[in-house]
């Protein structure tokens, strides 16, 4: 298997920890520890090896994410969803979190990530009753068909999370990762995701190249960085209908120097619909 990128796996962590920093809801039958617990002895280490600390700034990078991903699981719980399918779930807990009856949590992500998060609920002894962890990398792998081949219900409506993934994935693995969970979507589905948005105008390839360079050193783990329309247009063009895609939700995440201004990347929050 190929190395992953250290700054990858620092970041999938340090999103764990810094999640169970936060006060959050759960369902009545859910678990308000699981995320403690699954992270009991993470670290999120640097490139460098060292630590990262959990200060405020960080923190309040991850703080409006969370909120807008429990909020939607709670209302497709309210409106009677039974499916949630979590793309690039990572340690996330809202497969915990969220427990309820009849209601089953689909947990998409890279097979050593996965095998990592079966041995930590394993450990804990946390219910995992009603969760089934699908190895698959999303570069090559359908969604779709690794949903079907583990008992996903296409007649059924369906909460499909995406949560800091899609800026993980090449462009046309985005598009296909679209289209296929699409194909899983009965009417009345619901696909909310997070997506780093430049303005309108600049080039798409530009800004990745500059944002690697000033950013990373030439070792970024980022992939996809798009002007909101085009993001609105790769879900069309996939088979959603965006939710009032004149008002943007979105939070400043940070800042490339471009053309002798200062290019601000947002990180937006888009829900759609089949």
């Amino acid at each position: 298997m190929q190395q992953e990128n250290p700054t990858l796996t620092m970041i999938r962590e340090f999103v764990a920890l810094g999640r169970a920093e936060f006060e959050r809801p759960r369902s009545p039958s859910g678990d308000g520890h699981g995320q403690r617990k699954l992270t009991e002895g993470m670290t999120a280490a640097g490139p460098d090896g060292e630590p990262v600390k959990m200060s405020e700034p960080l923190l309040q990078l991850l703080a409006p994410r969370a909120p807008y991903f429990d909020l939607l699981v709670e209302g497709a719980l309210e409106s009677g969803v039974t499916q949630i399918v979590n793309v690039g779930a990572g340690y996330d807990d809202r497969a915990l979190r969220f427990r309820s009856p009849d209601v089953h949590f689909y947990e998409i992500d890279l097979p050593h990530v996965i095998a990592d998060k079966k041995r930590r609920l394993d450990a804990s002894g946390l219910d995992t009753r009603g969760i089934t962890l699908i190895e698959a990398d999303l570069a090559t792998d359908g969604a779709g068909d690794l949903l079907a081949a583990a008992g996903h219900d296409r007649r059924e409506r369906s909460l499909f999370l995406l949560e800091h993934i899609v800026l993980f994935l090449e462009n046309s693995a985005v598009d296909c990762l679209a289209r296929s969970l699409a194909g899983r979507a009965a009417p009345g589905s619901t696909l909310a995701l997070t997506a780093e948005a430049h303005p309108q105008g600049l080039d798409s390839a530009q800004v990745l190249a500059t944002t690697d360079q000033v950013m990373f050193g030439g070792t970024s783990p980022l992939r996809t960085i798009l002007s909101r329309d085009t993001w609105l247009a790769v879900l069309k063009n996939a088979g959603w209908t965006v939710l009032d895609p004149g008002h943007v939700t979105a939070v400043d995440h940070f800042q490339v120097p471009l053309d002798g201004s200062a290019a601000q990347i947002q990180t937006q929050f888009l829900t759609a619909t089949a």
